[in-house]
């Protein structure tokens, strides 16, 4: 289910930035994107599917240690800085 969840997002995703950035330049060609360093309405745009992007990217790993009990918890955190041994136990 997440899986699907995630595909659907990435899709969505895709598909709105090559609405906001993709067809504008195919329209206007390069000179659509002349203003971008004067323009913050599209840098907060640009940096808002950079945020939409890392949160979906990073959503499997914030889904299992939401749903977690505490010793899978210690797996998960194990499991995520690369520790070998139970340091916190």
């Amino acid at each position: 289910m997440l899986t699907l969840a995630l595909l659907l997002a990435g899709l969505l995703l895709a598909f709105s930035a090559f609405a906001a950035f993709g067809v504008p330049y195919l329209v206007m060609g390069p000179r659509a994107f002349e203003e971008f360093a004067e323009r913050p309405d599209l840098q907060a745009l640009v940096a808002g599917f950079g945020a939409a992007l890392v949160l979906a990217a990073s959503l499997p790993f914030a889904a299992t240690a939401l749903i977690s009990a505490g010793p899978q918890m210690q797996v998960f955190a194990e499991t995520l800085l690369g520790v070998p041994d139970r340091v916190w136990a």
